[in-house]
C-alpha cells in the first residue's frame, strides 16, 4: 500500500500574526457575526478571509485576512452537516468585519 505525503503548507501563519489575531478577537467571532453561541464547542482556530471571493487560493497569512473561530463554527462543525466558515452570507460578514476594523477597500489582492 502506498502512502500519500502531503506536502507542507508555505502558507502558516506566523505565532505573532496568530497571538494578534486572537488577541484582538477574543474568542469566536461567528456569534458577533450571526452565527449562534450553542454552535460555539472546541479550540479556536483561524480562518483565512479573502478580500474577494475567488476560488482554489486561501488568503495571505496577515492579521487583516484572519478571524478566530472555534471548532463548532470551522470544518470540525461539519458533522453536524453544515459548516458555517464556508458559507457565503458569513464570509461576507467576516470580510466585513475586517474591512471596518482594518478601514481598508476591498479590491484585488
Amino acid at each position: 500500500m502506498t502512502r500519500i505525503r502531503r506536502k507542507p503548507r508555505t502558507d502558516q501563519v506566523p505565532p505573532e500574526v496568530a497571538q494578534a489575531v486572537f488577541r484582538r478577537d477574543r474568542g469566536c467571532m461567528a456569534p458577533r457575526l450571526g452565527g449562534s453561541f450553542l454552535d460555539c464547542w472546541g479550540r479556536s482556530t483561524l480562518a483565512h478571509v479573502k478580500k474577494e471571493a475567488r476560488m482554489a487560493k486561501r488568503a495571505e497569512p496577515q492579521e487583516d485576512r484572519l478571524v478566530e473561530i472555534c471548532q463548532g463554527h470551522a470544518e470540525d462543525g461539519m458533522k453536524a452537516g453544515y459548516v458555517w466558515v464556508t458559507d457565503k452570507k458569513n464570509i461576507e460578514a467576516m470580510r466585513t468585519y475586517l474591512v471596518s476594523y482594518y478601514d481598508y477597500e476591498p479590491g484585488p489582492g
